[in-house]
C-alpha cells in the first residue's frame, strides 16, 4: 500500500486575521516589518534568494539567483544579462530609499532578448517572498454581522490591498480642532524605536490615502444610526478585520501583467452578492458601496505592474494618462478623487515601438519619469550556449547531435551582434602595441574575450580601480573584497569556461597585451549598443529546426548547420530580415564605424582571410570565420584522440619540466644558490631519484614540443618568470606541504594551459601504425558494415580506440565521431601520417 500523503500537499489553511487594535499594537511594538513599500519588497525579494559574483571581461557584477529560475528548475532561466539586471536592481533599490520621485523602468531591446523573462522571474520571486513570512504583509476586509443572528457574517474584500495603517488619516477634524493622527503615530514610533535603531519611514506611509470606496464605507458606517456615538476607532474595531496577505501572479494579487495600456483604466463593477448577504449589508451601509474596482493599477497595488509591449502603434496618447499620473504623483484618479498607489512599474518594449513612441507628444512627459535599461542580445557566447542547450534539449533525445553544434551556433550568433572598436581615447599608460591591438581586434577575438573565463577572478576584483562602482556595491552588501576565502565562495565559476590561450585566434604576443583593463575597455565602449542587431537566439533556434528538417533524420552535424547558414546568405534579406541589418545602423558612432580601417589580413588555423574579410557586420563572411574556428576545434580534438596520452602523466611531465626550470634559475643565481637550490630540489615520486640539478636531456625533449623554434635558454627563463610572478601575486598557491611535482589543486594547468595541451597532443613515432593504412580503415569502417581485416588487426583496433576517445573525451555519439573523422580527412584538416610522426 502506498503511504504517500497526498492530503498533506493541500493542507493550506486560510491565513489568520485579527482585530484592528491587535494589528496596531503589533505595529507599534515592531514597526519596521510593516512599513515596506513595493520597491522595498522587490529589492529584498531579489536579495533574499541570494547572489553570486561573476566576472565578465574584467568587469565583476552580481548575479542574482532568482534569474536562474529557482521556481521551475531553470526552464525560464535568464543567461548572460547580469549587467542589465543589476541596473534594474539599482533603480528599484534607489526608489525604495525615497531617492527622488517614483520612477518606472523601461526594459528596451530587440525581440527575444529576454526582457519578459526577466520581469516574470522578478514577479515570481516577489510572490514566493511574500509567502515566506519574512515581512509582515497585511491588508483588511470589512465584516458585517446580521443584527438578528450574530453567527451570520458577510465579508467584503476591497480591490485595493492597502496597508491598514492608512486608516490613521493624515488629517482629522475633532471637537478640539484639527489633528493629524498618522503623523502623531509615526512620530511616537520614531521617538520610541529610533533609540534602538534608526527607523526609516517611507514618504509613502506619511502621505498616502485610502481609495474613495473605502472612505465612503467608513463614512456611511459613521452615519448609520445604529453606530451613533461611536468613535472612528470604535467603527474600525467593529467592522475592520486585518488579515495576512500573499501576492499571486495567477490571481493578479499585488502583481498585474497586461499587454494593453487601455487596461490601466480603473472601472467600478457591482459586487456579485447573494440575496441573503445583500439583506445583511443593507442594514449597515448603502448596498452600492459594496461594488468593486477593477483594473491593472488596482491589482498591482503594493507590488509590480508589468506592461508588455507598451508602445504599440494602436495605443493612443490618452491611454498613457493613468500611468503618467501614477509616476508623477503616486496617485491615480478614481471617481473624481485621487488614491495613492504603491507600485513598481516595469515596461517592456522593443526598439521599433520605442521609436514610434518617441514621436508622440506624450513621450517627453513619460520619459522624464522612467529609467531606460537596455536588454540587448547576448555578447557572451558561453551564456548563449547554455540557452541553446536548455531550449534545444529535446533534439538530443531524438537525434544524435554533434557536441560542437551549440558551440559553433553560439559563436556565429554572437559575432553577428558585435561592433568594431573605434574609441578615440585610450589610457595613456597603454603601449603603442596594445593600442594597435585594440583597434585591429577581430570579431572572433572580441567574441572570445567577451566569453572567456577569467583565470583569477579574485585578483581581478582586488585590482579594481579605487573608483570602480563594484567596490561600493560590495560594501553595501557586506562583501569583504579582501577576505579571499569568503570571496572565493561567492564567485561563480563556469566549469566549461573558455580560456583565451586555447581559442586558436590569438598569438602569444597578443595574449601578453590582453589584461583586465584591455577587456574592460572593449566591454564598455559599446555597452548600450552592442546586441541591438544581429541574429537573435529565437532566429538561431529556427535555423536549428531547419537544420533538423534537412537532416537524414538520425544525426545533426555542424556541417549541416553551416550549410543552412550559407543557404540563408544566398536567399538574402528578402526571406531573412535580420540579414539587412548592418553594424553602422545600431550605434551612435555611425560615422566613426563607417570610416574605420578594415581589419587586417589574418589566419585562423590554416584558413587565410584577406584585409576586410570576415569584418564586423559582414554576416556572409562570418560564416567562413566560424567555419575556420570549427576546423581548428576538429583538428585539436582528433589529434588529442589519436595520440591518446594519459592526462595525469602529461600533467606530471609538465610539472617536472617547470620544476627543472626553477631549479636551473636557482643554480644561475650565484649569490643565493646555496639557499635556493635546496628549495627547488625534489624527489621524483615515480623513480625515487633525488634531483638537485636539472636533467637537461629531459628538458630538451620537452622543449622540442613546447618551443621548437624558440631559444631554449630564453624559454626556460620565461617559464620560471611566469611561475614566480603567478606565485608572488597569489594567483597560484601550491597545496600545503606539497611540492610543485605532487601538488594538484593549485590551478597550475589553467595558467600553463597552452603548454599542457601541446604536450597532451604530442605522440612519439609508433612504428607499428601506418598513417595511410589507418586512413583507409576509417573509410572502410564508414562504407562497410563489416570492416574486419585480419591483416591490419592492430591498426583497426587503434582506429576503434580513436573513435572511443572521441566519444569519451569530447562527447561524440559513435556514428558522428566516425563521420567527423571522415569529414576532416576529406577536407584535408588532418593527416594521420603527420600526427603519428
Amino acid at each position: 500500500m502506498n503511504n504517500f500523503d497526498y492530503k498533506e500537499l493541500l493542507s493550506y489553511h486560510r491565513l489568520k486575521n485579527m482585530k484592528f487594535s491587535e494589528y496596531v499594537e503589533r505595529f507599534i511594538e515592531n514597526p519596521e516589518p510593516y512599513l515596506h513599500t513595493s520597491s522595498m519588497l522587490v529589492a529584498e525579494a531579489i536579495k533574499h534568494f541570494g547572489y553570486q559574483i561573476v566576472v565578465r571581461s574584467g568587469e565583476p557584477v552580481l548575479s542574482f539567483n532568482i534569474f536562474k529560475d529557482l521556481f521551475s528548475n531553470g526552464v525560464n532561466a535568464v543567461f548572460g544579462q547580469e549587467f542589465s539586471i543589476k541596473k534594474i536592481f539599482d533603480v528599484i533599490e534607489s526608489i525604495s530609499k525615497d531617492a527622488g520621485p517614483n520612477r518606472g523602468i523601461i526594459l528596451l531591446g530587440p525581440p527575444a532578448s529576454g526582457k519578459t523573462n526577466i520581469v516574470d522571474l522578478l514577479t515570481l520571486a516577489l510572490e514566493q517572498y511574500s509567502k515566506e513570512k519574512i515581512v509582515k504583509l497585511y491588508s483588511y476586509f470589512y465584516q458585517f454581522t446580521d443584527p438578528q443572528d450574530p453567527n451570520r457574517v458577510v465579508e467584503i474584500r476591497p480591490s485595493f490591498m492597502h496597508n491598514p495603517i492608512l486608516f490613521f488619516t493624515t488629517i482629522l477634524h475633532q471637537d478640539h480642532g484639527i489633528t493629524r493622527p498618522r503623523q502623531k503615530l509615526l512620530e511616537y514610533i520614531a521617538s520610541t524605536k529610533g533609540n534602538q535603531k534608526k527607523l526609516f519611514i517611507p514618504t509613502y506611509y506619511q502621505h498616502a490615502s485610502l481609495d474613495k470606496r473605502s472612505l465612503d464605507i467608513i463614512e456611511s458606517l459613521f452615519q448609520n444610526s445604529r453606530n451613533y456615538g461611536k468613535s472612528l476607532f470604535d467603527i474600525l474595531e467593529e467592522y475592520i478585520r486585518v488579515e495576512e496577505i500573499e501576492f499571486a501572479n495567477a490571481q493578479a494579487l499585488g502583481i498585474a501583467n497586461i499587454d494593453d495600456m487601455r487596461k490601466l483604466s480603473v472601472t467600478v463593477q457591482p459586487a456579485d452578492t447573494r440575496e441573503e448577504a445583500m439583506r445583511i449589508l443593507s442594514q449597515h451601509l448603502p448596498v452600492k458601496l459594496a461594488s468593486q474596482y477593477e483594473g491593472a493599477l488596482v491589482n498591482a497595488n503594493r507590488g509590480v505592474l508589468h506592461i508588455h509591449d507598451a508602445f504599440s502603434s494602436t495605443t493612443k496618447e490618452a491611454d498613457y494618462k493613468p500611468l503618467l499620473m501614477l509616476l508623477g504623483s503616486g496617485k491615480i484618479s478614481l471617481e473624481s478623487s485621487q488614491t495613492s498607489i504603491d507600485t513598481v512599474v516595469v515596461i517592456t518594449t522593443n526598439l521599433d515601438d520605442m521609436e514610434h513612441f518617441d514621436k508622440q507628444l506624450m513621450s517627453s512627459k513619460l520619459l522624464d519619469r522612467v529609467e531606460k535599461v537596455p536588454v540587448n542580445y547576448l555578447r557572451d557566447a558561453q551564456s548563449e550556449i547554455e540557452i541553446l542547450k536548455r531550449d534545444m534539449a529535446l533534439i538530443k533525445e531524438k537525434y544524435n547531435v554533434d557536441p560542437n553544434l551549440f558551440r559553433i551556433a553560439a559563436y556565429f550568433s554572437v559575432m553577428t551582434r558585435l561592433l568594431p572598436p573605434v574609441k578615440k581615447e585610450l589610457p595613456e599608460s597603454w603601449s603603442a602595441e596594445k593600442k594597435d591591438l585594440y583597434y585591429r581586434i577581430t570579431p572572433e577575438q572580441k567574441m572570445f574575450i567577451y566569453s572567456c573565463e577569467v583565470e583569477d577572478p579574485i585578483n581581478t576584483i582586488k585590482k579594481l580601480p579605487y573608483w570602480h562602482p563594484f567596490r561600493n556595491e560590495a560594501f553595501k552588501l557586506g562583501i569583504d573584497l579582501y577576505n579571499e576565502k569568503l570571496l572565493e565562495k561567492t564567485i561563480l565559476r563556469r566549469p566549461h569556461g573558455i580560456r583565451l590561450e586555447s581559442t586558436f585566434v590569438f598569438t602569444r604576443e597578443e595574449l601578453k597585451l590582453i589584461d583586465d583593463a584591455f577587456m574592460r575597455e572593449l566591454w564598455n565602449e559599446h555597452f548600450l549598443e552592442e546586441g541591438k542587431i544581429g541574429l537573435s537566439v529565437r532566429q538561431l533556434q529556427n535555423i536549428m529546426r531547419n537544420t533538423i528538417a534537412n537532416s537524414d533524420g538520425r544525426k545533426i552535424l555542424v556541417t549541416s548547420f553551416l550549410n543552412e547558414l550559407q543557404k540563408m546568405m544566398r536567399e538574402g534579406s528578402t526571406l531573412h530580415h535580420w540579414l539587412s541589418l548592418h553594424s553602422g545602423g545600431a550605434s551612435s558612432n555611425v560615422e566613426e564605424i563607417r570610416s574605420r580601417k578594415p581589419i587586417p589580413t589574418r589566419m585562423i588555423g590554416t584558413v587565410s582571410f584577406s584585409e576586410g574579410d570576415g569584418d564586423y557586420g559582414n554576416f556572409k563572411d562570418l560564416v567562413d570565420v566560424v567555419q575556420a574556428i570549427y576546423f581548428c576545434i576538429l583538428r585539436f580534438e582528433i589529434i588529442t584522440a589519436t595520440v591518446d596520452r594519459n592526462p595525469e602523466q602529461i600533467e606530471y611531465e609538465l610539472r617536472k619540466y617547470i620544476q627543472f626550470c626553477l631549479l636551473l634559475q636557482a643554480i644561475e643565481n650565484k649569490a643565493f644558490a646555496h639557499i635556493m637550490v635546496p628549495k627547488f630540489s625534489f624527489l621524483d615520486p615515480s623513480t625515487g631519484h633525488k634531483f638537485d640539478s636539472p636533467d637537461y636531456a629531459y628538458m630538451e625533449s620537452i622543449e622540442k614540443i613546447l618551443a621548437p623554434t624558440q631559444n631554449i635558454y630564453e624559454f626556460r627563463r620565461e617559464v620560471a618568470r611566469k611561475f614566480f610572478t603567478l606565485q608572488s601575486e597569489n594567483h597560484l598557491e601550491l597545496e600545503e606541504n606539497k611540492s610543485l611535482i605532487t601538488s594538484r589543486n593549485d590551478q597550475l594547468l589553467g595558467f600553463f594551459e597552452r603548454e599542457y595541451h601541446l604536450l597532451l597532443s604530442h605522440r612519439r613515432v609508433d612504428e607499428t601504425i601506418d598513417g595511410d593504412i589507418l586512413t583507409k580503415i576509417f573509410f572502410k569502417m564508414h562504407t562497410s558494415a563489416d570492416p574486419f581485416d585480419k591483416s591490419n588487426l592492430e591498426t583497426r583496433e587503434f582506429a576503434e580506440k580513436i573513435l572511443q576517445n572521441m566519444t569519451t573525451r569530447f562527447g561524440y555519439p559513435p556514428t558522428i565521431a566516425l563521420d567527423t573523422i571522415i569529414f576532416a580527412i576529406r577536407s584535408h584538416l588532418i593527416d594521420f601520417k603527420n600526427i603519428l610522426n
